[in-house]
């Protein structure tokens, strides 16, 4: 037995073991002492429970159903287990499988591992007011039981049993609406037209205006879309590449013989050619006449004078009988002529093919002059008009040599652009004036400023 110590705590003797699994020895002053819990609060529940073996049979429903999609308890057999009906033998030979169409690793990855579908959002099925509303509802379908209608809908059916003052139109969303063709010779928005006065109408303003005739023509004979020429194909023949390489070169060649005669209208003459005084004084000089030799030009001009006075005629007065004979001659030849022309009459009757010939070729020439006219009538209409102040530039013929064709449509290069090919042909069909890039001039001289920063790095 151990003696009580002055300090009042017992020692305890290490050969005697004690009852309880945490006493080392037969003395009770190690033993812990219980703890006194107060069951009736939630805390005290929380905290001094033991749940794991709870918390264990929830994380083992939740893998289950993460991994099955439900309870392996409440499964069918033949969900979890299956018959194999296979004929293969232990022990045969493996043969080698096939490869299998198995999805890609990264839809795999990407794929959910949960089949829990995803909680419901509570918040976006509630209805505001819903309580509100429901018992408007309910009151609403007591008083439509009794008869009793509501003030919105009283209001619409008093609204819809109004006779309108003035018919409406129809609106044109309408799906219910009458349809016309727009194009056909009948329309029906004519119909409050017809059969009235034209001056009623012009009076009324209630008749449209006569569409001008000059409107419903082209202003070209031109197509939208001209169809290239066939040496501009791909892979065109040897003849109509040729036949296009040579339109092209001609007008090249037209092209080279304006820029020379303007070089030559614009080229400063040389030293020999050059302008002197000498030269501009014998111009001046040229188609004066010199004058005479002679000293005494009164002399010759009074001379002249005497010749011109003698060599004019004197007039004489006629006889009578000079005057008859003129009279009787002049009578004869009258004769003459009107015997000559009835001759001729009668000998023409024996010349009537040779006349039908005659107008046969004349016909032919003025026909053939008509043909002429209206081919070049014709080929002006097809012409772009001045409709500016610039005149029309055809474009260039967009073609490849014949080292630039290919055999593929692939290694194919494009000539020429769609927007400039639209653009001339507006031109060319008298839709727009030709046109001009606007140049642009600078007004302001630039001013180069070198900054604060750049030079002190530069210094």
């Amino acid at each position: 037995m151990a003696a009580a110590t002055s300090s009042g705590v017992g020692k305890r003797r290490d050969d005697f073991l004690g009852f309880t699994p945490f006493s080392k020895s037969g003395d009770k002053t190690n033993t812990p002492k219980r703890k006194r819990v107060n069951r009736n609060k939630k805390k005290s529940w929380k905290k001094h429970s033991d749940v794991r073996d709870v918390e264990d049979f929830l994380d083992d429903v939740r893998l289950q159903e993460r991994t099955v999609g439900g309870l392996l308890a409440e499964k069918a057999d033949e969900n979890l287990f299956f018959v194999d009906t296979s004929k293969k033998k232990k022990g045969a030979k493996k043969q080698p499988k096939r490869k299998l169409l198995r999805p890609l690793r990264i839809d795999l990855i990407l794929q959910p591992d949960s089949k829990v579908p995803a909680p419901k959002d509570i918040l976006s099925h509630q209805v505001p007011n819903a309580k509100k509303l429901k018992r408007k509802q309910e009151r609403e379908e007591k008083l439509e039981k009794k008869g009793i209608l509501p003030r919105t809908d009283r209001l619409l059916l008093a609204q819809k049993d109004r006779p309108s003052s003035a018919p409406k139109d129809v609106a044109n969303n309408n799906p219910d609406r009458g349809f016309y063709d727009l194009w056909g010779e009948k329309n029906t928005l004519d119909s409050a037209v017809e059969g009235k006065d034209q001056w009623y109408l012009e009076q009324t303003k209630k008749g449209r205006v006569k569409r001008p005739e000059r409107l419903n023509k082209k202003p070209s004979e031109l197509p939208a879309i001209e169809v290239a020429a066939p040496g501009a194909s791909y892979n065109p023949s040897f003849e109509s590449h040729q036949n296009l390489l040579l339109e092209a070169h001609e007008i090249e060649v037209k092209k080279l013989k304006e820029e020379k005669k303007l070089e030559r209208q614009v080229k400063r003459p040389s030293k020999d050619e050059v302008a002197t005084e000498e030269s501009n004084l014998m111009e001046q000089c040229e188609g004066i006449v010199e004058e005479s030799d002679d000293d005494n030009p009164l002399e010759d001009e009074g001379g002249q004078e005497e010749q011109m006075m003698t060599s004019l005629p004197r007039r004489e007065r006629k006889t009578e009988r000079q005057r008859k004979k003129e009279k009787e001659v002049k009578i004869q030849k009258t004769r003459l002529e009107a015997e000559k022309t009835e001759r001729l009459r009668r000998q023409s009757l024996f010349q009537l093919k040779s006349i039908q010939t005659s107008l046969k070729s004349r016909q032919e020439e003025l026909l053939k002059r008509k043909r002429l006219r209206e081919e070049k009538r014709k080929a002006k209409a097809l012409q772009p008009k001045r409709l500016g102040r610039l005149k029309y530039q055809e474009p260039d013929v967009d073609l490849k040599l014949s080292e630039e064709l290919t055999d593929s449509l692939r290694k194919l290069k494009p000539e020429g652009s769609v927007i400039k090919d639209r653009f001339k042909s507006f031109q060319k069909r008298n839709l727009i004036e030709p046109r001009e890039r606007a140049k642009f001039k600078r007004k302001l001289k630039v001013k180069y400023v070198e900054k604060r920063a750049f030079r002190e790095i530069s210094a």
